[in-house]
């Protein structure tokens, strides 16, 4: 591999000259890479023609996963830095240490950023999440807000406010209890089959809370915000994440997209979004951004990843490989060509549901989880086998059953018992929604390459 200086490394910062940056003492061609970054192609920009090191000092999740380097950036490997100097990037603040203290019960995945778990023994322990106990999915460090320089903006085609958290507070409120799940959740589960991207979420990126707030959908007609041109409503955080929702879910009157500022009777902790966040039911986690600071209602979507991007799309089960997402090749090489624009942002989210625990009653078993399902829809059934699917029989349906229609924005506990099976059983579990929808059996077709929306059946041995 040839060797190159920083003066040479530096002047390849464009497409027709190539975009390199380096690690360490190592040089690296990022071109064909840049489209298909999870983090998005303005982010890795942000390094290109230089080294890549204060950008994952922020972003950690890049050095708290061994095969980012090992599968991602070293094949793209082009020489190493001629008069490498180790400490080039040593003066950079860690812009972590600010983050809040957290719960030790969480299960972590990462502190910087931080994406923790519920603990598994707890989630169907509290129908409403303990605020210490709620799952925390963080893409960069927790902002520390002053609440008294804090302001949002609302704006339209033609119009443009501003509103601290006080004169928020003075406006008519509401209070929604909700459930919200990661796109993640259960990831690790598909990678018993395939291999995917993104944190290796087991079953406790979930959690329900009652929020109060200010139903959006009154402070856009009391300042008159709507025209027929719009059909988007786009939030972006103060920690830079971006992602929109369609009009129709803020206007509906039945929609309940609040901006929250208190989380089960007090402030909105730090880690989910203080002083205030836009909570969207029955979507997925994403689209609640935190810490928001403006909402603009436009006619056209988001910018970024995290909504025109491959890190929150449903990217179908045959494409395995990103190289073949957004890939212009004339000669047509390789067997699957998307573009990414043709598939749809996850907004809503599918049937789910999961075994949290299976326990020891005299001469039963009783095995307890939860259903949700995503736009409101109830939970109607859970079905329960323990016998790996063989025959079945409905759970008990417990808190969160009757729910209002197409507002059953919670999950739904449920409960199954069983005499004490004579050898090892498998426990496995399907939810039906008040729209008959039903989670489908295998792995093998709701894998996808980012391990978005697993509602396959969920298994449990036991003992």
């Amino acid at each position: 591999l040839k060797k190159y200086t920083y003066e040479e490394i530096s002047k390849h910062t464009s497409k027709e000259n190539g975009i390199w940056v380096t690690y360490k003492d190592s040089v690296f061609d990022i071109t064909d890479f840049i489209n298909n970054h999870p983090g998005g192609k303005d982010k890795i920009m942000l390094a290109a023609g230089k080294g890549i090191e204060p950008y994952w000092d922020i972003y950690k999740q890049h050095t708290n996963n061994e095969s980012i380097v090992n599968d991602i950036l070293n094949p793209m490997r082009i020489g190493f830095i001629k008069e490498y100097d180790k400490n080039k990037y040593n003066n950079v603040n860690d812009p972590y240490i600010k983050d809040p203290t957290r719960s030790s019960d969480l299960n972590y995945h990462s502190v910087t950023p931080c994406n923790a778990e519920t603990p598994l023994d707890e989630i169907t322990n509290n129908w409403i999440t303990p605020n210490d106990l709620w799952y925390i999915r963080n893409h960069n460090p927790v902002p520390n807000i002053d609440i008294n320089k804090y302001k949002l903006n609302i704006s339209s085609t033609s119009n443009d406010y501003i509103f601290t958290i006080d004169e928020l507070k003075k406006l008519k409120s509401k209070k929604i209890i909700t459930t919200m799940q990661c796109g993640g959740n259960r990831r690790n589960n598909l990678n018993d089959y395939k291999k995917t991207s993104g944190t290796l979420w087991n079953i406790g990126a979930i959690s329900t809370a009652e929020w109060k707030g200010v139903p959006l959908r009154d402070i856009i007609i009391q300042k008159g915000l709507l025209n027929d041109k719009i059909k988007h409503v786009q939030i972006e955080g103060i920690d830079g994440v971006k992602a929109s929702i369609p009009i129709e879910k803020v206007m509906n009157i039945y929609g309940d997209v609040l901006l929250a500022y208190e989380m089960n009777g007090e402030d909105i902790p730090r880690d989910h979004g203080y002083p205030l966040r836009i909570i969207v039911p029955g979507h997925v986690g994403i689209r609640n951004i935190k810490w928001i600071k403006n909402i603009i209602l436009s006619k056209e979507e988001a910018e970024g990843t995290w909504q025109k991007g491959i890190s929150y799309k449903g990217i179908p089960h045959y494409i395995d490989d990103v190289n073949n997402i957004n890939i212009d090749d004339i000669y047509l090489h390789r067997q699957y060509i998307i573009n990414i624009d043709d598939i749809a942002p996850i907004q809503e989210m599918p049937i789910q549901s999961c075994i949290t625990n299976i326990t020891k009653s005299h001469d039963e078993i009783i095995a307890k989880g939860f259903a949700w399902s995503g736009g409101g829809r109830g939970i109607i059934r859970v079905d329960v086998s323990f016998n790996d699917g063989k025959t079945w029989k409905m759970a008990n349906l417990k808190e969160g059953r009757g729910q209002p229609f197409n507002k059953a924005w919670a999950w739904t506990f449920w409960e199954a018992k069983i005499d004490i099976p004579k050898d090892k059983v498998t426990v496995c579990c399907k939810a039906i929604d008040s729209s008959y929808n039903t989670q489908p059996e295998k792995q093998e077709t709701t894998w996808n390459i980012r391990g978005l929306n697993n509602n396959s059946w969920h298994k449990i041995k036991y003992p």
